[in-house]
């Protein structure tokens, strides 16, 4: 099985044990393109590194197993890959039950009435009235959360935000997978991508 496969595989598990065994797999995509082409492969080392720290086990299993394939299927389109690396981590965030709130409050529950102002902590936006302990982030950034909500990855691929925005966007939601998840995201293979991206 080759990396970044996406295979079905079929499961059994004897009385009194606590593994299953592995009956019968079958290959849907190889992704031989991902794998040929350097950034493609980062780009999907990204991601399939934030899933295994972030996934918590009680998400629902057919929209993730979508989810995944969904986001290796435009990874092996080519670029952009930044705006689908971003939407999937949101869509994943959601889907472990760590949505972020753009639409109202979380403090007092009211309209933020064009707020930018954020606190991940409580988790997502506040109103004026309540942002006293938050930080203001860029309008694109609640923008492209509400965009990456509403539409499939072939769309949101097309999305371009501020120089260096997708980058942005990515620290502020490690930073709220911090707090709420309790612990260090530490991505190996971001800096593998900084690096790749500054040798260009």
């Amino acid at each position: 099985m080759e990396l970044f496969s996406l295979a079905e595989f079929s499961l059994s598990r004897k009385s009194g044990r606590e593994l299953d065994t592995v009956t019968d797999t079958s290959v849907i995509n190889h992704f031989e393109t991902i794998r040929g082409n350097p950034e493609a492969f980062v780009h999907s080392c990204l991601f399939a590194e934030w899933l295994l720290v972030s996934i918590t086990g009680s998400e629902p299993s057919h929209p993730m197993f979508h989810l995944i394939g969904s986001v290796l299927e435009n990874f092996a389109a080519g670029t952009p890959f930044w705006p689908v690396l971003c939407s999937g981590i949101e869509k994943a965030l959601r889907l472990s039950g760590f949505a972020m709130e753009i639409d109202r409050c979380t403090k007092c529950g009211k309209s933020p009435v064009n707020s930018y102002m954020w606190d991940a902590a409580s988790g997502g936006v506040v109103c004026h009235d309540c942002d006293e302990q938050a930080k203001a982030v860029p309008g694109g950034f609640i923008e492209f959360i509400r965009k990456s909500r509403s539409g499939n990855l072939e769309k949101i691929r097309k999305l371009q935000l501020w120089p260096g925005g997708y980058r942005q966007c990515l620290e502020l939601m490690k930073d709220f997978a911090e707090i709420h998840l309790e612990t260090k995201l530490r991505l190996k293979s971001l800096s593998v991508l900084e690096d790749l991206e500054n040798d260009h």
